[in-house]
């Protein structure tokens, strides 16, 4: 198993986390907030261990954000975390709600 050191995040996906901050900020309690969202980053940060054991991504949804995109689904099944290898370096590209990926 091959370890990447560094995790990019792109704009796409700075973006996405930003509406889902808004969107927790205004219904849960501040405290709620960043543990939902600390609980998000750690997830994010095991691709530096796990991203090898995630193939390329059959799901058309997930190729139209990058042809060799590969997914993660969260731990409670809601969110979708696309992301594609690049030498070292894993690259989240977009933080998608679950049931928005169709196949």
């Amino acid at each position: 198993m091959k370890l990447y050191p560094k995790i990019s995040i792109s704009e796409s996906a700075r973006s996405d986390f930003q509406t889902l901050y808004d969107f927790l900020n205004a219904t849960l309690s501040r405290r709620g907030t960043v543990m939902y969202l600390d609980a998000m980053l750690k997830e994010v940060n095991s691709l530096t261990a796990y991203a090898d054991l995630y193939r390329p991504s059959r799901y058309m949804d997930i190729r139209a954000v990058h042809p060799q995109a590969r997914h993660m689904v969260s731990h409670n099944k809601k969110w979708v975390f696309i992301f594609h290898i690049e030498e070292d370096m894993v690259v989240v590209d977009r933080i998608l709600p679950a049931k928005l990926i169709k196949g």
